[in-house]
């Protein structure tokens, strides 16, 4: 208890400590090695950070002054920026404005009307008229990502004068702050209701409030331990582990339950004097073992690709681990230091015992057969509906659509355009031997700009894919290129007498060799756009298209859609891949593959978690028939659970798909300890049918006291609007009730059957101490 108390202040500057470095940038969410991580790292390397926030709002016109005050006082000039100037978080901004006058004073004198058109869509509106700014974070502004959108609207409100209600926010870095800034909120906004009502349970159950303060402090202290590992071990908070310290604290304190009514049938059988060492004696395996098969739950989250859920998986069975460590050392340490008192029973509990939990108990034993010819049947059933479980990590789900951020998206989506990034690069090697030593490509620039206007035409005509952003936005038009001297290109009076003085196929093929000068002459001007860059081993043109949302999008439909269409144009301009390299990467790309990885880790983690668990309880019963067995009411929460969401459609996101394992896990706390009573019985002597109602009077309340503990604890997180959260608290509740179910009514079914011999017969190892 004394390196308890000294351990606080350095356990509490962890919790603080670990909620100030989330980290839900989605295009992260992937580990290294995947080869869309690796393409969208190289597209990092070339054209630098991709995370851009688009700002607008009510009124905002190309003729609006504000427009270009704000894109001032965003970025300073490199040299003049401070360390604690917030400027730095961002690198670049355009606007419609700035960028209709780089193409109408530009070197290609574009007509204003040409040059509202090429950025209708991405930077100016279907009006022509609504425009907006698109700001892109610096690396350092990434790495701060809330910070940095907090600044932004600083400036907007306090420097440009934009009323905050009419100030619009959205795009890439937008929505990932507020995935940081939600899933933080979210807990903190919750997590006192949430451990209230766990203890008020927790109280209702103990009827003791020395018991139960001694209760809430070991659940306390080991979720603040477990929180503060992630900052001492250098991890980084997510949208997923922001409900560890919530986890662990539930958990904790239904182990602490079991273990106070150890401590009360200790008391009542052998008084007070000895009570926690006899308690600790009967009740420390059980607890080891339910901690321990939770944790190998959670562990098998490890198998996931999708980083947030492996570093759960790892924190949190770390966490289960650790709070075992503190129940068995703390709570006996508080029992034998203030003792607290232990009453006899009440009429209510011997009544409940009497009238309710043995008659049902010897109910469900005569109707066994009735109760597996029912319930098997259904669980195959509902088996079958896992397969059609369908998942999303689309970040614009997690938020409610009457929300701030879903308001704002669907605002800007209505009055510029899509939001979503999705980036086509096209890469055009250098020759091995190259006479140009200016511009040593198989195809001319003229050639490579038409080549990627045209590719952004194909990507553009996808469905769901709005406007695009290219070096082709940034340059001449369609028509400028087909008939330059119409289109009044300064070919210089020399130069437009010599086109006259040739023939229409020579004039034709002049304007081209003028025009493809010019363009070569003013490559800046498309490496300043910061799509085009030039490396050591070719140039790549980029090509950023908008799509339309996320919701509702099947992802792998859309990038199938866009390749086909893409490499279709490729291949009818009879360019092969010594020509040019299409390579696709951005938002979507990458949130189809972590939602296929979020699928295939859901079967993986259950298949783990299951195929662990049943060693460790064939091994503990002695007996695979019965370690397979005792199976059943362990997977069958999640079999129904899952079952029902694949039958129904409903979507499982990054919240849901972790309590599959979990809850398989917390299932097999509350069979250990109904199986320790029932081997206990049968060991000493009773028939199997008096061993079920021992073990359903010994233990049938505390599982339903836990139940009630975990869930309702859990069950305060499906008020909160922040999508994972309340559907992770939501799943975790039913879980746990259909776990009750199945512990309390299926298992004892198959026990009284004659499986249940091979459960407990002479000689077999006992689940309990062998004090």
């Amino acid at each position: 208890m004394l390196l308890v108390v000294l351990s606080l202040p350095g356990m509490g500057w962890g919790v603080h400590q670990a909620f100030r470095t989330a980290n839900n940038n989605v295009l992260q969410w992937l580990p290294e090695g995947f080869p869309e991580t690796e393409e969208y790292n190289r597209f990092r390397a070339v054209f630098g950070s991709d995370d851009f926030a688009v700002v607008s709002w009510e009124g905002c016109t190309l003729d609006d002054p504000r427009l270009e005050r704000f894109a001032q006082a965003v970025v300073s000039p490199v040299g003049q920026r401070s360390s604690d100037d917030s400027t730095r978080w961002f690198s670049r901004v355009i606007t419609g404005p700035k960028a209709v006058t780089l193409l109408t004073e530009g070197p290609f004198d574009i007509s204003r009307q040409q040059a509202v058109e090429h950025f209708q869509g991405t930077l100016i509106g279907p009006d022509g008229e609504t425009s907006c700014a698109v700001v892109t974070l610096s690396a350092e502004g990434n790495a701060n990502r809330t910070a940095a959108i907090r600044a932004l609207e600083q400036v907007a409100v306090g420097q440009s004068g934009i009323p905050h209600e009419d100030l619009r926010l959205g795009g890439d870095a937008v929505i990932n702050a507020a995935i940081d800034l939600e899933s933080e909120r979210a807990v903190r906004r919750w997590i006192a209701l949430s451990w209230g009502t766990a203890l008020a349970v927790a109280w209702l159950c103990l009827r003791n409030w020395k018991l139960t303060a001694m209760v809430l402090s070991v659940a306390v202290y080991s979720s603040g331990v477990a929180t503060s590992l992630v900052y001492f071990t250098g991890g980084t908070m997510n949208l997923v582990l922001v409900v560890l310290p919530v986890l662990i604290y539930v958990l904790t304190l239904s182990a602490c339950v079991h273990l106070a009514n150890y401590y009360h049938d200790a008391v009542r059988e052998g008084g007070p004097e000895g009570a926690p060492q006899r308690s600790l004696s009967a009740g420390w395996l059980p607890c080891a073992l339910s901690a321990g098969t939770t944790a190998l739950g959670l562990m098998s989250l490890s198998v996931s690709h999708v980083v947030p859920v492996r570093m759960f998986g790892l924190y949190a069975s770390v966490g289960m681990l650790v709070g075992l460590g503190i129940l068995v050392l703390l709570f006996p340490a508080m029992l034998e230091t203030w003792r607290p008192t232990v009453s006899r029973p009440s009429g209510a509990r011997v009544w409940w015992r009497r009238r309710l939990l043995r008659p049902a108990a010897r109910g469900i034993v005569r109707f066994r057969a009735l109760i597996l010819a029912a319930g098997l049947p259904a669980i195959a059933l509902l088996a079958v509906g896992v397969a059609f479980v369908q998942t999303s990590i689309a970040p614009s789900r997690f938020f409610p659509e009457d929300g701030r951020w879903s308001r704002d998206a669907a605002w800007l989506q209505e009055r510029i355009g899509a939001m979503v990034s999705f980036e086509v690069v096209l890469e055009f090697p250098k020759r091995s031997s190259a006479e140009d030593a200016d511009d040593p490509y198989p195809l001319t620039i003229l050639e490579r700009f038409e080549l990627v206007r045209r590719v952004g035409e194909v990507v553009r005509s996808a469905d769901r894919v709005g406007g695009t952003l290219s070096p082709a936005t940034f340059g001449p038009s369609e028509s400028a290129s087909d008939d330059p001297y119409q289109q009044g290109l300064e070919l210089g009076s020399a130069g437009r007498a010599l086109i006259r003085a040739f023939g229409m196929g020579d004039r034709r093929r002049l304007q081209r060799d003028v025009l493809n000068r010019r363009l070569l002459q003013h490559r800046a001007h498309f490496e300043n756009t910061n799509y085009l860059k030039r490396t050591e081993g070719g140039e790549h043109w980029r090509i950023s298209a908008r799509v339309a949302g996320l919701r509702g999008i099947e992802y792998d439909v859309l990038l199938g859609e866009v390749e086909q269409r893409v490499d279709a144009q490729l291949a009818a301009e009879g360019l092969d891949r010594n020509m040019v390299r299409p390579t696709y990467t951005g938002v979507v790309p990458l949130v189809f593959v972590a939602q296929r990885e979020l699928l295939d880790g859901l079967f993986k983690s259950f298949c783990l978690a299951f195929a662990l668990i049943a060693v460790v309880m064939t091994v503990l019963l002695r007996s695979p028939t019965a370690g397979m067995m005792s199976m059943i009411p362990n997977a069958f929460p999640a079999i129904i659970t899952f079952g029902i969401m694949g039958w129904l459609g409903i979507l499982v996101d990054v919240g849901a798909m972790m309590t599959a394992s979990v809850a398989l896990g917390i299932a097999v706390d509350d069979t250990l300890h109904f199986l320790t009573w029932f081997r206990r019985s049968r060991l000493a002597g009773h028939s199997r049918q008096a061993a079920i109602v021992n073990a359903y009077d010994r233990c049938a309340v505390a599982m339903t006291q836990t139940t009630l503990i975990a869930g309702l604890g859990l069950l305060v997180y499906v008020l909160s609007d922040f999508q994972p959260v309340s559907q992770f608290g939501l799943l975790m509740a039913v879980l746990l009730v259909a776990a009750l179910v199945g512990d309390l009514i299926l298992l004892p079914a198959i026990l009284a059957t004659k499986v249940g011999e091979g459960f407990a017969k002479p000689g077999h190892a006992r689940i309990e101490s062998a004090g």
